[in-house]
């Protein structure tokens, strides 16, 4: 027999076992889906599967094996992931190239070593109620062949979801958003608590070094010196903390009304100038003679082109100059900030916008050191804002950022 047909023999009884496992569950969802992603023989290219079920407008990692194993309970709005698209759809999707595909996150899928995938809906009462998903590290991994593997699968799965009952699939559902609520939830408390003496103690440091206790000595000043410095790096972690938290709470609420980008920049370059300064770095803006104007929120659309001017500054070279610019294209608002660093490490690409990630080429001396989190704040804040946040890949010189922005509907604008 040769090795084809051994394959397909070897997928065929996978799909065998699945269905056994889901006949033994006996009410277990849990059980059901571990079965399905850890039968990796159904489909031996991959490198990873997952069951996402819906929850609301949310998505969430609900089983899963391989290089996905680590992203269990991970949550996705349904409008920015591929298996969003198939529950939004009923259809099932294949992407052949993460790296071309416009519907998927390029930086995402290359921290999990994705370039490939299928995703088929799973049925259940007249809805679709999550996705089967294989990825593959190669491009073009799958054919018409695996999509049928995949869909005979789906069967199985939705009759294990019925059987179930959708009492144990609340169940279920309800533990795993438990564990993830009471993470967040312990993140937010231990913020909240040292908000309150982390800002007590930077407001008693900046008493004591305009010398309202007294005179200083030179070495108490210094030393003064060195404390506020800590005191405002740990106040800006714990305030990127409570950021954080909001984000993946959705309590952040934006408040949207019609924006000139303009001015947004405007603020951004003088802002951020005395900062730029203490580096030697100067700071420019290129922007239209004309209005560009998008429905947006100007504090939080600020915040996020600070964290990456900031950046810009921390890692260009005394003398050089971080550009900001603004243009419009194809109905969308385009603002990127440009520096004259080092550039991104392509080994470090991939972690770009992860929580606490800072390449080793982080500069030292920057007088306000970095949490790690403005990239991952930065690229949060825009997508509640419906745009994109990216690195431009095809600059050598540099690191380049490029957030996208729909623009105001015309009529709005001219209201």
């Amino acid at each position: 027999m040769d090795q084809a047909k051994l394959i397909e023999l070897e997928r065929f009884r996978g799909v065998v076992a699945i269905q056994q496992a889901i006949s033994d569950a006996r009410g277990d969802l849990a059980t059901v889906m571990n079965a399905i992603v850890q039968e990796t023989s159904v489909m031996p290219q991959s490198n990873g599967v997952v069951v996402e079920l819906r929850d609301g407008d949310q998505i969430y990692y609900a089983a899963a094996s391989g290089a996905s194993a680590d992203l269990l309970g991970l949550r996705l709005p349904l409008s920015t992931s591929l298996s969003g698209q198939c529950v939004l759809t009923g259809e099932p999707l294949c992407c052949t190239d993460s790296e071309t595909d416009p519907r998927v996150n390029r930086e995402a899928c290359r921290r999990v070593g994705l370039r490939s995938m299928i995703v088929i809906p799973i049925p259940h009462r007249g809805q679709t109620v999550g996705v089967l998903k294989y990825h593959a590290a190669d491009p073009g991994a799958f054919d018409d062949d695996d999509m049928l593997m995949a869909h005979l699968l789906v069967g199985p799965i939705a009759v294990g979801m019925s059987s179930v009952g959708e009492e144990d699939a609340l169940r279920a559902q309800t533990e795993l958003r438990s564990i993830v609520e009471l993470k967040e939830q312990f993140v937010s408390n231990v913020s909240h608590e040292l908000r309150t003496p982390v800002t007590s103690i930077a407001g008693s440091l900046g008493l004591l070094h305009s010398g309202a206790g007294g005179q200083l000595t030179d070495k108490a000043s210094s030393l003064v010196d060195i404390a506020s410095r800590n005191a405002d790096r740990l106040k800006r972690l714990v305030d990127d903390l409570l950021d954080i938290g909001k984000l993946d709470t959705g309590q952040v609420v934006m408040t949207l009304a019609e924006v000139d980008l303009r001015a947004v920049l405007r603020d951004a370059v003088e802002q951020n100038q005395p900062f730029a300064d203490q580096l030697g770095v100067t700071l420019a803006l290129d922007a239209p003679s004309g209005p560009v104007i998008a429905t947006t929120d100007a504090d939080r659309l600020f915040q996020a082109i600070t964290n990456l001017v900031s950046n810009g500054a921390k890692f260009s070279p005394r003398g050089s100059t971080v550009s900001l610019a603004l243009h419009e294209t194809g109905g969308a608002a385009i603002i990127r900030v440009s520096d004259q660093g080092p550039g991104v490490p392509a080994d470090f690409r991939a972690r770009l916008f992860d929580r606490f990630s800072q390449s080793d080429a982080a500069p030292a001396r920057s007088p306000m050191p970095g949490t790690g989190l403005g990239l991952a704040i930065t690229k949060g804040i825009v997508e509640r804002l419906g745009g994109t946040v990216r690195l431009d890949e095809a600059h050598s010189d540099g690191a380049v950022f490029e957030i996208c922005l729909p623009l105001a509907e015309a009529g709005a604008a001219a209201a």
